[in-house]
């Protein structure tokens, strides 16, 4: 058994998550999922920001004039397909999604390496412990 563990709320899909000391990184996401959608995000609005700058509106700009020309032999204005006459509509289902309850005398896993846990549960991160170095003003040699 672990000494502590961590207990946080994943920053994308908000599920409560237990993290070990082993694998306590300061992680802030339930796993690899979530941590490569808010990747995908944070790039898509990375290239959304610099799509408003003068110099993404002009590369833009060169790309689309690039790409019809490329393009220019291959526009048809034909009209649309027709639409069938019904749509079918697949049905979802909502489902909630599982929860960890925390019960007496339950045994807590890790999410990430699925070793067994403390019930101890730390709900910040761990701080490393301020160094023993002096804090005054240390002389220095006068040059020559």
């Amino acid at each position: 058994m672990e000494s502590t563990s961590r207990l946080y709320q994943c920053t994308r899909c908000h599920q409560q998550t237990t993290i070990c000391r082993r694998c306590d990184h300061g992680n802030i996401y339930c796993g690899t999922v979530c941590a490569i959608q808010a990747r995908i995000n944070s790039l898509r609005l990375a290239g959304v920001r610099y799509q408003a700058t003068l110099n993404g509106k002009r590369h833009h700009a060169a790309r689309q004039t690039r790409y019809r020309l490329r393009h220019a032999k291959k526009v048809t204005h034909q009209g649309s397909l027709a639409s069938p006459p019904y749509a079918p509509i697949q049905l979802l289902e909502n489902k909630p999604k599982e929860t960890v309850k925390i019960q007496q005398g339950a045994i807590l896993v890790c999410c990430f390496c699925k070793k067994p846990v403390s019930a101890w549960l730390r709900n910040d991160f761990l701080r490393r412990r301020a160094s023993k170095k002096s804090t005054g003003l240390q002389a220095c040699p006068q040059a020559p």
